[in-house]
């Protein structure tokens, strides 16, 4: 086997047994060339293993009256042509366009208003029925404003827009989606109606202050009296002070959101789409200090009943899924990506999700866009706004494939964003198979055999795989139906089949049933299910299982039979808990009211309890809550805040905690806060260092550097607070391998640094890179996957870069020589994720 350089083991310390430790990491380094946990990331190791490439496509919907969501395109701009007159119209054409049916019932389009020459508002309806008494969109002269607007389509594709004004006015259309026709029948399908004014408090009195108004949907204009949830357009005018509105099923108590602000005597509507009480009725909450009038025309209702189909519509109590002004405004062109996937009871494959969108502060003029996460940033716009307005937009949007939406902030200046979603869309069965490439000493690539390979190889056996993990040369695969199937090394039960042979093909991982994610490290994996709870199995030797054993001692050896167990038993004491973190023989989980607990090796401190003991069950980390997501390495613990802050806790050997403490301090056993940094939106690892990525697009390191993994130019061996990494602006999202940090940038290239043995920075060369260079070659980069010697890049394509170590084929080219620039990763297309 081929090793890239000598090794070096970590500075920091091992507990009691380091004998047995030291055995396990010596296998792990001559027989599976892996890297070292905890190695000193400025030295070479043995290559960790190849990626997962989880490949296939996602059939569309096909049920009457169900969504299917598109990347946003323009469809209409009258400015490449004339704009619409007074009392003019301008008709554009939706079916038979850009992919979507000629006969679509019905499409989802956010329009947008510019340049008018005088007050008035638009009204969308269907081409050749007859104009609405209702409008979308209202507009002061001079004035770019936006709306959402969801509106049946003409029998001849098109949809008409009336300018109800004095004056011409610029109307631009972008695309988001768009609903099959025929007759809705099953839960969750759309039934657009002619729009239609339901509410309009000036013909009675206006809603007073912190005072609310319902409305009747269920039983009204053909609506059926039971419904799950409506699509209006919400218009306030004449309100005596500033405020917001809040919308929310009858009878269910106020969330904590907002879907329309507006200002003193303001006129200014937004689309809303809300779950119906069990009466029939939405109540709006007037969130102000003076009355407001209030006018609801609806646009189309969900049938009520447990949706199922793909493309129906789920809805769920509104709720702030971000809010920058917790952390730090978005900078100028900078993006801010929020998580749907897996949270707050949405499945982690939702296919799109309704939310509203509110901008707030801006300190200069721009517009947002969102857009999946990991696609290519389209040409349209979601909300415009001037220098410090508060003003929101609804959105419907395609989910990206880590589950994440990405708003694009377009202005000179920083922007406050709030995310409020109110609803999820159904995703259509999906054709998803593991491919995998490399070496197969232990069966890792499941395909029956023992042959390594250096081209793409399929998983045997099944082709609906959600997510998937890996240990050392162990593999894990979730499939749709929340089983979990497991291959390759075995000798810890690490496989769950309750024995420890090796499997090259995979098995069933037994007595799992509802599970939506899974995690492993060395040789112990984890499932969490449905119902917030977690099962664990294989090595057991701290109490890594969490089930209030441990398998080992000081005369008991790591390979006894009591070091493991072989198939899943239930952490004890966890519930509700939302994610789930693991690293060498520790174990972290979130839970959903902002807690993190924590389990297994704690030699370091790392499981933050204010001890260095050993847990074989959970306990909790000491002083946390409101707690967004954890990062961890070999030794450290990193929670990100929703406040924006960070927290670390574990060793300080290379000042990892950022916290200022003195170098060399043994271990920091409770979380400290890492200095000075605010405005955080994601924290990632390496080796013995971290990152930190600013909501203002910037990057801050800390840690190890004797590699240049601090990226700001400096020879310094370390920091042991947060420095600015040199150069960087605009970046999107942030990862790392040993000693090794890549940045995707807004613009869809790539800067990396540090550790590069390998030419796993990929500029070229193999010399340390002290500040960030860019990766030669690469644009339209929706993520980067780095084992540390080896580097993957996910293009917006579904294809793959790869550069770095090759030595066992892990850049898939058809050889074995390394390269210090990205290579097309062969015979790879329709990637969906890498892991």
């Amino acid at each position: 086997m081929s090793i890239g350089g000598s090794v070096v083991f970590s500075s920091a310390r091992i507990k009691r047994g380091t004998a047995r430790v030291a055995a396990t990491v010596g296998v792990l380094l001559v027989l599976c060339g892996v890297a070292v946990p905890g190695a000193r990331a400025d030295t070479a190791a043995a290559p960790a293993p190849t990626p997962v490439a989880l490949v296939g496509t996602t059939a569309n919907a096909t049920t009457e009256g169900a969504f299917v969501s598109v990347a946003p395109a323009r469809f209409l701009d009258t400015r490449d042509s004339a704009p619409a007159g007074p009392d003019g119209t301008v008709s554009f054409q939706v079916g038979g366009v850009n992919g979507i049916p000629a006969d679509a019932s019905a499409v989802v389009f956010n329009l947008t208003v510019t340049g008018p020459q005088s007050y008035g508002f638009v009204s969308a309806y269907a081409s050749g029925s007859n104009r609405p008494d209702a409008s979308n969109l209202n507009f002061a002269a001079g004035q770019t404003v936006a709306n959402s607007v969801s509106v049946p389509v003409g029998a001849d594709g098109k949809v008409t827009l009336f300018n109800r004004s004095s004056g011409s006015t610029q109307l631009i259309a972008d695309v988001s989606g768009y609903y099959l026709a025929g007759r809705p029948t099953v839960p969750g399908a759309f039934v657009p109606v002619d729009p239609a004014r339901l509410l309009d408090t000036r013909t009675g009195a206006p809603v007073g202050p912190d005072d609310t108004v319902s409305f009747q949907i269920g039983g009204v204009g053909g609506i059926p009296t039971t419904v799950s949830a409506v699509t209006f357009n919400l218009t306030v005018a004449n309100p005596t002070s500033f405020g917001f509105i809040t919308a929310f099923p009858s009878g269910s108590a106020r969330p904590d959101s907002s879907n329309l602000n507006f200002a003193t005597d303001q006129t200014v509507p937004n689309s809303v789409t809300v779950p119906v009480g069990l009466d029939g009725k939405v109540t709006l909450f007037n969130r102000s200090s003076g009355n407001t009038q209030l006018i609801a025309d609806v646009s189309g209702y969900y049938l009520a009943g447990a949706p199922t189909a793909a493309g129906t519509f789920v809805p769920v109590p509104p709720a702030r899924f971000l809010d920058t002004r917790n952390r730090g405004a978005v900078g100028a062109d900078g993006v801010a990506s929020f998580q749907v996937g897996g949270v707050k009871g949405i499945p982690a494959n939702a296919a799109a999700i309704t939310f509203n969108l509110t901008v707030t502060s801006p300190a200069s003029f721009g517009f947002i866009s969102a857009y999946a996460s990991g696609s290519g940033r389209p040409n349209s716009s979601n909300v415009n706004f001037d220098a410090g307005q508060t003003i929101p937009n609804s959105v419907t949007v395609p989910v990206g494939i880590d589950g994440k939406v990405t708003l694009f902030n377009r202005s000179a200046a920083t922007s406050h964003l709030i995310a409020d979603v109110s609803g999820y869309y159904l995703p259509g069965i999906t054709t998803s198979s593991a491919v995998v490439w490399g070496a197969n000493g232990a069966g890792q690539l499941g395909n029956g055999n023992f042959q390594s390979s250096l081209a793409p190889i399929g998983v045997a056996g099944f082709t609906d795989v959600v997510m998937t993990a890996q240990g050392r040369d162990s593999r894990y695969a979730l499939r749709a139906d929340g089983t979990v199937w497991a291959w390759g090394q075995n000798n810890m039960g690490q496989l769950g089949d309750g024995t420890t042979h090796y499997r090259d093909a995979p098995v069933q991982v037994v007595g799992l049933r509802g599970v939506t994610s899974i995690v492993a490290d060395t040789d112990t994996a984890y499932a969490l299910l449905a119902d917030g709870t977690v099962r664990a199995w294989g090595n057991n030797c701290d109490g890594m299982l969490g089930n209030g054993t441990s398998g080992c001692s000081p005369t008991t050896p790591f390979n006894s039979a009591t070091a493991y167990i072989s198939t899943p038993v239930k952490v004890v004491g966890l519930t509700g808990v939302a994610s789930l973190s693991a690293t060498f023989l520790a174990t972290y989980a979130v839970l959903a009211d902002g807690t993190v607990w924590a389990w297994g090796h704690n030699y370091n401190g790392q499981l933050g309890d204010g001890t260095t003991t050993d847990r074989n069950a959970p306990v909790r980390v000491r002083g946390l809550t409101g707690v967004e997501s954890i990062a961890v390495a070999y030794q450290n613990a990193y929670a990100l805040l929703t406040d924006g802050t960070v927290r670390a806790w574990g060793s300080n050997a290379d000042g990892q905690t950022g916290s200022a403490s003195p170098i060399w301090t043994n271990s920091i056993p409770a979380p400290v806060p890492v200095s000075g940094l605010t405005g955080v939106t994601s924290i990632t690892t390496s080796g013995g260092g971290a990152y930190a990525l600013l909501s203002d697009g910037t990057v801050r390191a800390w840690g190890g550097n004797r590699s240049g993994g601090l990226g700001d130019g400096s020879i310094r061996e370390n920091s042991n607070v947060p420095v600015k990494v040199a150069g960087l602006t605009g970046v999107a999202s942030i990862s790392a391998g040993y000693g090794t940090a890549y940045a995707v940038l807004a613009d869809g290239t790539v800067r990396a640094w540090g550790f590069n043995p390998n030419g796993q920075v990929g500029n070229g060369t193999t010399t340390v890179t002290r500040s960030p260079a860019q990766v030669i070659g690469l644009a339209r980069v929706a993520a980067i996957t780095s084992n540390g010697f080896s580097t993957y890049a996910q293009l917006t394509d579904g294809t793959v870069r790869a550069w770095g170590y090759n030595g066992e084929g892990q850049l898939c080219n058809g050889t074995t020589t390394s390269s210090s620039t990205p290579v097309v990763v062969q015979g790879l297309t329709n990637v969906r994720r890498l892991a």
